[in-house]
C-alpha cells in the first residue's frame, strides 16, 4: 500500500497532503498524492521547509507573505511554490511547528465534511481522509488560501503588465 521514499522529498503539483504519524518514539510523514502514497522518516514541517528552500523560497517567508496579505491569523496559508503563475498552496490543520500537524493542498480538495470526530476531507483523487480540526476552522483556512490565491494572481498579473510597458518603452 505505501511505498517507502527518501527523505529528501520535496512537495509538487501531485502533493495533496502531508500527515504525520506516531511510529512510536518517532514521528514520520505520510504523503498522499495524486497517483501514490508514500512515507518517509521525516516530519512535515521538515517536508515544507526544504520544499519551501528547494523552491527558492523559505518558510519564513512564506509565513511573512501570507500574514502581509491575511493579517495575523493563527495557521495561515502559505505558498509553498508557483508555476507558470499558479500557485501552490498548503494549509495547516494546526500550528505549522505541531508534531500532529496535517498540511493539506489547497489545490487539491475537493469537498469537505463534519465528521464526529473533527473534518473528514475529500481529495479530488478520491481519497479521504479524516483530521483532527472542525469543519468551520478548515472552511476558514480555505477561504484565507482562495484569498491569498487571488492576491498572487493579481500580483502576477500586474509584474506581466509592467514588464509589457517596460518592453514597449524601447
Amino acid at each position: 500500500m505505501f511505498e517507502k521514499s527518501s527523505a529528501n522529498y520535496v512537495v509538487s503539483f501531485d502533493t495533496f497532503m502531508l500527515q504525520p504519524i506516531n511510529d512510536g518514539k518517532k514521528v514520520t510523514t505520510r504523503i498522499i498524492e495524486r497517483h501514490r502514497e508514500t512515507i518517509i522518516p521525516r516530519k512535515p514541517i521538515h517536508v515544507v521547509r526544504k520544499s519551501c528552500d528547494y523552491y527558492g523560497g523559505s518558510l519564513q517567508g512564506s509565513t511573512n507573505t501570507a500574514k502581509l496579505k491575511l493579517g495575523k491569523h493563527h495557521k495561515t496559508p502559505i505558498i509553498i511554490a508557483h508555476d507558470y503563475g499558479r500557485p501552490y498552496i498548503f494549509l495547516p490543520t494546526l500550528s505549522p511547528q505541531a508534531d500532529q500537524n496535517v498540511w493539506i493542498s489547497y489545490h487539491a480538495i475537493d469537498y469537505f465534511e463534519s465528521d464526529e470526530s473533527g473534518t473528514k476531507v475529500h481529495l479530488e483523487n478520491g481519497k479521504s481522509v479524516k483530521v483532527d480540526i472542525s469543519a468551520s476552522t478548515l472552511y476558514r483556512q480555505y477561504t484565507f488560501a482562495g484569498f491569498l490565491e487571488k492576491d498572487f494572481l493579481k500580483r502576477q498579473k500586474q509584474l506581466s503588465r509592467s514588464s509589457l510597458s517596460y518592453l514597449s518603452d524601447d
